[in-house]
């Protein structure tokens, strides 16, 4: 789970509800959005605990291997979505380390303003612009084999 600590209050006229909790967390660390960025909002340890908790199982849901098989979706073929759907997605691409950590994933989403493919965090519109990243990516991959290669027999030649 994520860790949550909470800090004192630096407002002397805090709102009674988060008095007698003795601590409350700003709100707007991470994210600050001009249009009210003179506003400060504050969440009791509970409520930040409890969002913390749920980011945590989404992120844990969403890192899950999907074992939905594609192909059941009437309009898009590698839409693993079942019944009667809008919304239309994919994301079974995944690739892990040995250790378990994600080291690329792609997949699909589409609804009525049309189809995306992605590729980690990359968005494509097109089959082609898709065609072009994933080339740069093998060719990446085969400079890091040519690169580990290289690393590995100078280390060993040290020996």
């Amino acid at each position: 789970m994520t860790q949550i600590t909470a800090i004192p209050s630096k407002t002397a006229t805090a709102p009674a509800a988060f008095e007698p909790l003795g601590g409350i967390i700003s709100g707007d660390g991470l994210h600050t959005n001009e249009d009210i960025a003179r506003t400060r909002r504050y969440l009791t340890v509970e409520q930040a605990e409890h969002m913390a908790a749920v980011a945590d199982q989404r992120a844990e849901d969403t890192a899950r291997e999907h074992t939905e098989p594609a192909g059941t979706c009437p309009v898009y073929r590698d839409c693993i979505e079942t019944g009667p759907h809008d919304q239309h997605f994919n994301h079974n691409l995944r690739v892990h380390s040995d250790g378990g950590e994600l080291l690329a994933d792609g997949g699909m989403v589409a609804d009525e303003d049309g189809p995306v493919a992605y590729l980690h965090r990359e968005d494509f519109h097109d089959a082609a612009s898709l065609h072009a990243a994933t080339a740069k990516v093998r060719q990446m991959l085969d400079q890091l084999d040519a690169m580990a290669d290289r690393v590995f027999t100078d280390h060993q030649a040290r020996d």
